[in-house]
């Protein structure tokens, strides 16, 4: 559980730096390789030689950039595959259908991604795959974080939501109230709803933690 958004934040920065940085190596690795193949190819077709460190270093910028694309699409399918697998006849089939919105989003038109995700729903439902997947939209550095509160609202009332749902939601909803919306009663009333309604858990367990926390350093500070 994220109760700390300056900490969560810092966190997610961290993962994004580490995957950028992966990214790069990468496809420097794959330059590489494409490179040499090319400079090996140029050579075996006679490119005169200023001509052929031309041809190699155009043709592994060419193949390193093919290579990662790739990669990146077997990803995406395996893991709509493996999600359809878990989850058979369920969200995994369901993907496709807010594809295009997503899309959109990762393009920067978050205005255009919300409205077509009003359009998916307007024909399939309040679907709560739906309604999560724009809130992981919206919860974005660059989203609405009210628009996310509301979608995460309707997420834990929707007819097909599991346990799973409402816990992230529940999770979600303090991080804003912690964070963007600067809401520190309503707050406390999620970390409440996790006590309540997940006994036992580790999810509990840290919300109490944190509502003492907070209430011993509200006692501290009236004093």
């Amino acid at each position: 559980m994220t109760l700390d958004p300056v900490l969560f934040e810092q966190q997610v920065e961290r993962e994004r730096r580490k995957e950028r940085r992966n990214l790069v190596l990468l496809f420097v690795y794959y330059w590489i390789g494409c490179t040499l193949m090319s400079y090996v190819l140029a050579a075996l077709y006679l490119v005169p030689l200023p001509e052929r460190y031309l041809v190699a270093v155009i043709g592994g910028a060419i193949g390193a950039t093919v290579i990662l694309l790739g990669i990146q699409a077997v990803q995406a399918v395996t893991q709509r595959a493996m999600l359809g697998m878990l989850e058979p006849g369920g969200r995994g089939r369901e993907v496709a259908v807010y594809s295009h919105a997503e899309a959109l989003a990762v393009k920067g038109n978050l205005g255009a991604a919300s409205n077509a995700f009003d359009q998916v729903r307007a024909q399939h439902g309040e679907r709560a795959a739906l309604l999560r997947a724009e809130a992981d939209v919206q919860l974005r550095q660059e989203g609405d974080p009210e628009r996310a509160r509301q979608l995460l609202m309707r997420l834990r009332k929707a007819a097909d939501a599991t346990r799973s749902d409402e816990l992230y939601a529940t999770h979600r909803l303090v991080d804003l109230y912690l964070g963007p919306l600067g809401d520190e009663a309503r707050a406390m009333a999620e970390l409440r709803r996790l006590v309540e309604r997940f006994p036992g858990t580790r999810d509990a367990e840290g919300a109490q933690a944190e509502i003492d926390r907070r209430r011993a350093l509200r006692k501290r500070t009236d004093s």
